[in-house]
């Protein structure tokens, strides 16, 4: 089977993707939290420590001589007002959500070309649209949609680089959207991580024309104008 190195797959959409492709595809988690799907292998590491994100990288190395793809889903945010920000606080932000996909990619570069492969990167709506107190996560991922198409130029012709920007998608199991929440949506419904699944799915089947780009999956929520 085919290699993929998911991060952040222990838990959210990580997990749906990995839970999704594991019958087909052999799965590398790397997470800092313990490993909650069964079936795939498991590397503890906090990605936002580079000296232990690029220890782990040369333990895969080490047992793993294929990649196909790297799924660059590891994220978090930090939210509260600007004035209260910590400039520490920023940068745990960026070197979870850009340092560490940009280290990935480079590092697993060489396998990814060699197999003619796939790197995707799970950017968010947040780098196109903001609401208050949310300026670490929105600049780290627009860093990352930036970082999909001049990756996407770097590795050209041979690695297909994209990247997937979700609204939002329900991931608390215990949640149930409101009918409110599902009419804001011009789709009807909030976004379950399936969605997003879908679109990894179609990704992965690019046979290479499709590369440096951005796929908004929001139930249109970024194309509605609202008035107050």
């Amino acid at each position: 089977m085919k290699n993929i190195i998911i991060t952040g797959a222990s838990n959210g959409i990580g997990k749906a993707i990995a839970q999704s492709l594991r019958k087909k595809y052999n799965i590398i988690n790397i997470d800092k939290e313990e490993n909650s799907v069964e079936g795939i292998t498991f590397y503890k590491c906090d990605l936002g420590d580079k000296e232990e994100l690029l220890n782990t990288i040369l333990k895969i190395k080490e047992e793993t001589d294929s990649l196909y793809a790297l799924i660059n889903n590891a994220g978090f945010g930090i939210f509260k007002p600007l004035e209260e920000q910590s400039i520490e606080e920023w940068e745990s932000v960026l070197n979870v959500n850009l340092k560490a996909p940009y280290i990935l990619s480079k590092e697993f570069s060489h396998l990814l070309k060699k197999s003619h492969g796939h790197i995707i990167n799970i950017s968010s709506t947040r780098a196109l649209m903001s609401e208050a107190g949310t300026e670490s996560y929105s600049a780290s991922k627009g860093g990352i949609s930036s970082l999909t198409h001049a990756l996407s130029i770097s590795l050209a012709p041979k690695v297909k680089v994209n990247s997937i920007s979700p609204g939002w998608i329900n991931t608390d199991e215990s949640y149930t959207p409101t009918p409110q929440d599902d009419f804001q949506h011009p789709c009807g419904r909030v976004g379950i991580p399936q969605d997003i699944v879908d679109t990894v799915k179609f990704l992965l089947k690019n046979r290479g024309f499709i590369t440096g780009s951005d796929f908004v999956i929001d139930g249109g929520m970024t194309k509605k104008m609202i008035y107050i």
